[in-house]
């Protein structure tokens, strides 16, 4: 969407009336117009070396992911230095120059900081984006600073044709992942990778090793999470714990049928008890453990305080 939007901005014509687009859309479709600025995070290092990684990856497969591996990813103080420099100065094509920040949840605090003077008082001939699944990791006096945009979940079919459309997946196989992605077609493309698979069976165990409520297993599954993932995967396989509350009690607020994939590992009893929690207060709990691994907290303590909290098991 900030693409299209891009795109739209530096238009030279109405391009979505026409079957050929101009040249600024041309080249924004294929990464390459020098007024839109595309930052990422990446992993502690040279920012001319991997930046044109990620971007190169892009060009092939927007959706692309994990070029650098299991490598721990920020967007560093050094990288928004280069959008405050890029920010001073004029288009060079187009009517607007225009930056927008990828997981921008990933930045540093003191990235953050810095950033904040340019997003208070940007240039007029300058727009900024930040895209984020995960807002409540920016620091307040950043969001405060932006008009925030929020996307509803897809539908199924949607979901099905894109998958078939853009990444020629056979229908069936399209269908499977459509339904499994609950409306996140970032999580339908992802499950093509093996990887990301095991992280989502990794937090249905996780889930069912906490409304268990048995001290001795919660214990022991700490230990082997600690040593199976790496700080940036832990996040990850938080935020799949917080995903199957948030699906939990969002199905059950609208009286809906828990999706088929969180049914079949967690069978109705567990749903039963599952939904007769403070989700708020859970979610709260998980975002609380990410931020302390993000603060290089020691990851067996956090992960074995924070499943013995979710289990209500300390006493």
């Amino acid at each position: 969407m900030a693409i299209y939007f891009a795109a739209g901005l530096n238009c030279d014509r109405e391009c979505w009336r026409e079957e050929r687009r101009c040249p600024s859309c041309s080249k924004i479709s294929r990464l390459e117009h020098p007024d839109i600025h595309l930052i990422y995070p990446i992993p502690y290092g040279s920012i001319e070396k991997s930046l044109p990684v990620i971007i190169e990856s892009r060009r092939k497969n927007f959706f692309n992911s994990g070029e650098f591996g299991r490598k721990a990813r920020s967007i560093g103080i050094d990288l928004i230095r280069s959008v405050i420099e890029a920010a001073s100065k004029h288009p060079f094509e187009g009517r607007k120059t225009i930056m927008i920040l990828f997981e921008a949840h990933l930045a540093t605090r003191e990235a953050q900081n810095a950033f904040l003077k340019l997003l208070e008082e940007p240039p007029e001939s300058v727009v900024i984006i930040l895209i984020t699944e995960h807002a409540g990791k920016l620091l307040p006096t950043i969001t405060s600073r932006c008009y925030k945009v929020r996307f509803n979940y897809l539908s199924i079919s949607a979901v099905e044709s894109i998958l078939r459309e853009t990444f020629s997946l056979k229908k069936e196989e399209a269908k499977k992942r459509a339904i499994l992605s609950e409306g996140n077609i970032r999580r339908a493309v992802r499950y093509g990778d093996e990887r990301f698979r095991a992280t989502e069976r990794g937090a249905k165990r996780i889930v069912c090793t906490v409304l268990d409520r048995k001290p001795r297993d919660i214990t022991n599954e700490a230990g082997i999470l600690a040593k199976e993932y790496d700080r940036e995967e832990l996040e990850m396989l938080l935020e799949e714990v917080a995903r199957i509350f948030r699906v939990l009690v969002r199905t059950e607020q609208v009286n809906g049928g828990v999706p088929e994939s969180i049914m079949n590992e967690l069978g109705e009893d567990r749903i039963s008890i599952a939904r007769l929690r403070n989700f708020p207060e859970d979610l709260e709990k998980i975002l609380s453990s990410v931020n302390n691994l993000r603060k290089n907290a020691d990851v067996e303590l956090t992960l074995l305080q924070l499943l013995l909290d979710l289990a209500g098991e300390w006493y």
